[in-house]
């Protein structure tokens, strides 16, 4: 049995007498509720459709058929007074208001975590209404309220660097790209190779300046003049005061002479 789309509910919520601004908080609703899916069951099994309505009398809304499944939902809500429920001059406040005042769940009001949720998602079912372009499936509306399959917000593990995260539906995706650990390696490798360079420029510094009176000096200094730094070097060389051998001694004249 096809299922249906958020064009559709949006259609049948329209059709049923809710405003623009009603459905938008409405469908913001459902898809924190059941990601938009008429044949969600939760609760441990007494909690049924788009808006996981309480009870074992509403068992009946979920029978297989989506699209009819939809209809008797978006009915119920309306005999329930959600659409009444679902107030507000834009589509986060009525998200906000029907959270508050029909879903009523443990983190439903003001403030909380479910409730700020639901006024975010209004955001979104706004944009797809002024747009014309919907997601296909509910599934494809979950994960476009959460960030979309192609966002690139962190993954949900601690670990991971870069990644991304969403649901479809009852299942979960979490997926990193590139782990944290991978990063450091990495700069702890490239710290490794910048600590070789250094030492080993200031290896042939010094044996720079100890060759600096002798005939290696030439040598020296046009072997380092093709490496990295190999200017810096030779300018330390250059300057590095050269050693002058001892001059002998006069002797002071009348001084005996070394015996023959």
């Amino acid at each position: 049995m096809a299922g249906v789309t958020p064009s559709q509910i949006y259609q049948a919520l329209i059709t049923a007498g809710a405003s623009t601004t009603q459905a938008i908080g409405i469908m913001a609703n459902g898809i924190a509720e059941s990601g938009l899916n008429p044949e969600a069951v939760g609760d441990q099994g007494t909690s049924f459709g788009i808006w996981q309505q309480h009870g074992g009398q509403y068992s009946s809304l979920v029978t297989g058929n989506p699209p009819a499944d939809m209809k008797a939902q978006v009915r119920v809500v309306a005999q329930n007074g959600g659409f009444a429920a679902a107030g507000g001059s834009t589509g986060a406040q009525a998200a906000g208001n029907f959270s508050a005042n029909y879903e009523r769940c443990t983190t439903c009001q003001p403030g909380q975590s479910s409730y700020e949720q639901r006024v975010s998602n209004a955001a979104t079912v706004a944009g797809w209404v002024s747009s014309g372009k919907w997601p296909t499936s509910a599934g494809a509306a979950t994960a476009a309220a959460a960030g979309g399959a192609g966002s690139t917000s962190n993954s949900a593990d601690p670990t991971c660097a870069w990644g991304f995260s969403g649901s479809l539906v009852v299942t979960s995706v979490n997926i990193c790209v590139v782990k944290k650990t991978t990063i450091r390696h990495a700069a702890g490798i490239l710290a490794m190779l910048s600590g070789g360079s250094v030492v080993l420029v200031g290896a042939i510094i010094l044996a720079a300046s100890a060759f600096n009176r002798s005939g290696a000096q030439k040598a020296v200094t046009q072997a380092v003049g093709v490496i990295p730094g190999g200017q810096v070097i030779k300018q330390v060389a250059r300057r590095a005061p050269a050693r002058v051998a001892p001059r002998p001694k006069s002797r002071a004249a009348g001084s005996p002479q070394p015996a023959t």
